[in-house]
């Protein structure tokens, strides 16, 4: 199924929403959720093309969805990470003020309008939370990602995740036993625990596309500057994985036996472009930097 030219998939767990709301014969509200979390997901959409990305794929799920893209851009300019991020929750705010709009014109009913105001306020915080893939997550790795570099940043959110889907699985089990059968927490909890294991695996794959987008990309337009102080032995790797997007690096390296009052502990500078290319072109990932040197 496609919409927009986009391949549309439904995830697991949405099928076994819907096989549930079949048996229950909640077809009116299971077609809602359906229209909300699409929606939702578009808002995503509507903002990636604006940014000129181009939208592969969108997997639907209970609480939203992840889109992927065809450039592999996103989470490299943190601007466009947030602003795409925060799309998607803004759609469903702006629906539930439409729901809200609805009822006081007399178009739907206040249970009506509850329902759709309370579907919509659901899946915006879920999707809030601080954890990957959700969007508060892919927020909170922009933001870290300045300060911390963009491998970090991803490992510390994909930690938030752990934490997050231990905290949703045990309310989730909790309420299941106290008898209110709240399977939403339980599923979302699962879902987060399956994704920080899978982002945890791939994490380091993950780094080297950053980095070979930030090689790649063309720098027209001036850049922060960030930079690193390292000692003659550390790894070419270990400090390619310090780098951050939108950032340009310039690494100065320490050597004490160079000392002087007039020029410092510093035996020479090298830029980030000097540091991507040794790792692409010269496959030198765990070799001191010192070896640049010569």
């Amino acid at each position: 199924m496609k919409v927009w030219g986009i391949k549309l998939r439904i995830n697991p767990l949405f099928l076994a929403v819907i096989a549930i709301a079949v048996y229950g014969h909640y077809f009116t509200q299971i077609a809602l959720l359906f229209t909300i979390v699409l929606l939702h997901e578009l808002g995503h959409v509507v903002a990636a093309r604006a940014y000129g990305y181009e939208v592969e794929s969108i997997e639907l799920l209970p609480f939203g969805g992840v889109a992927k893209l065809s450039s592999h851009g996103l989470g490299w300019n943190v601007k466009h990470e947030t602003i795409i991020a925060i799309c998607g929750p803004l759609v469903n705010l702006l629906l539930s003020l439409l729901g809200i709009s609805l009822h006081l014109t007399n178009h739907i009913s206040q249970t009506e309008a509850m329902n759709f105001v309370s579907m919509n306020l659901t899946i915006a915080l879920f999707n809030l939370l601080p954890g990957l893939p959700l969007d508060g997550g892919r927020i909170a790795r922009a933001t870290l990602s300045v300060q911390y570099g963009y491998e970090r940043s991803t490992r510390v959110v994909t930690r938030m995740s752990y934490y997050l889907s231990v905290f949703l699985m045990f309310f989730g089990i909790l309420s299941l036993w106290l008898g209110y059968a709240d399977l939403g927490l339980l599923a979302l909890g699962v879902f987060l625990l399956f994704s920080a294991f899978t982002l945890s695996k791939q994490s380091r794959y993950d780094t080297l596309r950053f980095l070979d987008s930030k090689r790649r990309s063309k720098k027209n337009a001036a850049e922060p500057l960030r930079a690193l102080v390292v000692h003659p032995e550390t790894a070419i790797g270990d400090i390619a994985v310090q780098f951050s997007p939108g950032t340009y690096h310039v690494i100065y390296i320490r050597d004490e036996s160079l000392h002087d009052q007039r020029y410092g502990l510093f035996a020479r500078t090298i830029d980030e472009e000097q540091i991507l290319s040794a790792i692409f072109d010269r496959g030198l990932w765990r070799e001191p930097i010192l070896e640049l040197l010569s």
